[in-house]
């Protein structure tokens, strides 16, 4: 549909197939269309003739600057929606509404099962994190018990230099290095099972972050899928005037009301959302 004036071209000349051979073969592609509808086979053949659009769309960049790739995308849409034939009954529609239910109920279910995973490991990430809190005040309270310790061990090493025995002074000597060591010993054995700790919690709270991108990416399916099965397909053909099975593609230059013929329909017709690509 052509929001904008009739082609200068087809008014140049008497003869619009002299200038456009591409009309030439759309012409004659569109009294095959309707010869086929006539005799009720015009499913057997596409919308559009493929060799009649790589022509216009050649004929138009002699004298367009497609500096916005508008042609382009021209292009790659009517070789994707009207080059072959894609017209789909009520038949197929109903099936595709099946499939969409059943694609539905398929993501509801799964995200059922995500949910309750991931409802049984925060079970276990609450485990976790009050063991890593337990640990981390042992980790606190064993270095309190170190400088208390090493208090105890600078205490028995000024007695060995004090002592007038030099056994008894090695004595004490070995007995501070005995509980230095001890009390390491200790605080590395403490915060090696806080850092064991945290790596479980960490590695837990992985999978979670996972099933919750996928929970959120399915509900996006979902909410996607509930608004293609709201809309009655067959009912907007109808109100739009075209054949069932087939969109319409608007063109024209910026400002001939594209946009705003999608925003009106949207507003006054299906109260669904309708788009602009050129």
């Amino acid at each position: 549909m052509q929001l904008n004036e009739s082609s200068h071209a087809l008014n140049s000349t008497n003869n619009p197939y002299a200038d456009s051979e591409a009309t030439l073969l759309g012409d004659i592609h569109r009294v095959r269309r309707y010869f086929h509808f006539v005799i009720n086979t015009v499913k057997d053949i596409p919308y559009l003739d493929r060799r009649a659009v790589d022509l216009a769309i050649t004929e138009i960049r002699q004298t367009y600057d497609d500096d916005g790739n508008v042609l382009n995308n021209i292009h790659a849409y009517l070789t994707t929606f009207c080059l072959r034939n894609t017209v789909i009954d009520a038949n197929a529609h109903k099936q595709q509404h099946h499939d969409w239910t059943q694609e539905r109920e398929r993501l509801a279910t799964q995200n059922k099962i995500y949910t309750t995973q991931v409802s049984e490991l925060e079970k276990t990430v609450s485990a976790k994190k009050q063991l890593a809190e337990a640990c981390e005040l042992g980790v606190k309270n064993t270095f309190k018990k170190k400088e208390e310790s090493m208090k105890l061990v600078d205490k028995l090493i000024a007695e060995a230099v004090a002592a007038n025995s030099t056994g008894a002074a090695l004595m004490k000597r070995n007995e501070a290095q005995r509980m230095k060591q001890m009390i390491e010993k200790e605080v590395n054995d403490a915060q090696n099972r806080l850092h064991t700790i945290q790596k479980e919690l960490s590695d837990v709270r992985a999978p979670i972050r996972e099933l919750e991108t996928k929970v959120a990416e399915a509900d996006e399916q979902i909410r996607n899928l509930d608004s293609l099965l709201s809309i009655d397909l067959a009912d907007a053909h109808r109100k739009l005037n075209v054949k069932y099975g087939r969109g319409l593609l608007l063109y024209g230059p910026p400002g001939t009301g594209e946009q705003f013929l999608l925003n009106f329909y949207f507003i006054e017709s299906t109260k669904s959302p309708l788009k602009s690509s050129f």
